[in-house]
């Protein structure tokens, strides 16, 4: 490539997207963007350094997605055997500014720059040009931050609020919360909402009636990823139990989308990503999700107008690495 460009990351723990962005261009497509398998390489720098080496980038700064808080450095990745430290990247790669964000802080940054082709509203609302936002992304874990107006652009927002107590109000949640606390002890919404919360929450149902499970979902259910599993048979419905959960699952998500957009007073939005939403997209469209959000109390009404859209476009991370990065 030969050009002085920013270097954008997204580090998963098991697929790593990097990308180069020229910031005088207008908008924000990638250069020259590759996929890495994250476990093939020994260290961060070994990683950027077969990126830079592949596309002849020259970065004037390098700015990277992570998981797990920033808060001091060097940073101990969530899910990979990782030591992430700036100064071992920019000596790998011949030196240059390297900066870290939590990976839920990338995609905030990234709603800055979607398009209307990678949303999907679930509530229109009235969008406040300078109201916070709040972002919230079920995937193997739950990811929750946002965006504040400070003046002249968003400042993110950063916060480990997934791992914050689940509070049921219901007979059926209070049961769910029982369950779930015999397992576990803390009962966070991590543990209800991430990726393994829809298969925790379809056990938690079954047990209560096991004879509603079929024997094709019992097979299914002991060959691939659970969750998964559920949620295949719910929205093809063709299982019961299945849809049940799922529908559980959908609303318990809406509530902690609505205790976060209480929180945060978000009337710029709420953007909904992770890797599980577009999977279940049907699901929330169809009103339990919404039904959870909407579902507080003396509230309900100052959070009817905030705008609710699912996150479709699984790079937003990466463009909200780059887009920060554009803003130093």
């Amino acid at each position: 490539m030969g050009s002085t460009v920013i270097v954008a990351g997204d580090i998963g723990g098991t697929k790593t997207y990097l990308a180069a962005f020229d910031p005088s261009r207008r908008g924000f497509a990638p250069v020259v963007e590759k996929r890495y398998e994250t476990t093939g390489y020994q260290s961060p720098g070994a990683l950027l350094k077969t990126f830079i080496d592949d596309t002849d980038s020259r970065p004037s700064r390098v700015v990277l997605g992570v998981p797990g808080p920033v808060r001091k450095l060097p940073v101990r990745a969530v899910n990979l055997p990782w030591l992430i430290d700036p100064g071992e990247i920019s000596q790998s790669i011949g030196g240059g500014e390297v900066h870290l964000l939590n990976d839920l802080q990338a995609t905030s940054y990234g709603t800055q720059v979607l398009g209307v082709d990678d949303l999907c509203a679930l509530n229109a609302g009235a969008e406040d040009k300078e109201g916070n936002i709040a972002v919230i992304a079920a995937g193997t874990g739950l990811g929750e931050g946002g965006l504040c107006w400070a003046g002249d652009r968003y400042q993110s927002i950063a916060s480990e609020g997934g791992h914050s107590t689940f509070s049921p109000h219901s007979d059926l949640e209070i049961d769910l919360w029982r369950y779930l606390s015999a397992q576990h002890g803390h009962v966070s919404w991590e543990r209800v909402v991430a990726g393994p919360g829809l298969a925790a929450i379809y056990d938690f149902l079954r047990q209560r009636d096991p004879g509603r499970e079929s024997a094709e979902l019992r097979d299914a259910l002991a060959q691939g990823d659970r969750s998964d599993t559920v949620s295949r048979f719910a929205l093809a419905q063709q299982s019961e139990l299945a849809t049940e959960a799922l529908d559980l699952y959908a609303y318990l998500y809406g509530c902690e989308a609505g205790n976060l957009a209480l929180k945060l007073m978000a009337s710029g939005g709420v953007f909904v990503g992770g890797g599980i939403a577009p999977k279940i997209l049907a699901k929330l469209r169809d009103g339990r999700f919404m039904e959870g959000f909407l579902d507080k109390g003396r509230m309900d009404e100052a959070i009817a107008s905030i705008p609710v859209q699912v996150i479709l476009n699984d790079k937003t991370a990466l463009l909200g690495a780059a887009y920060w990065g554009a803003q130093l």
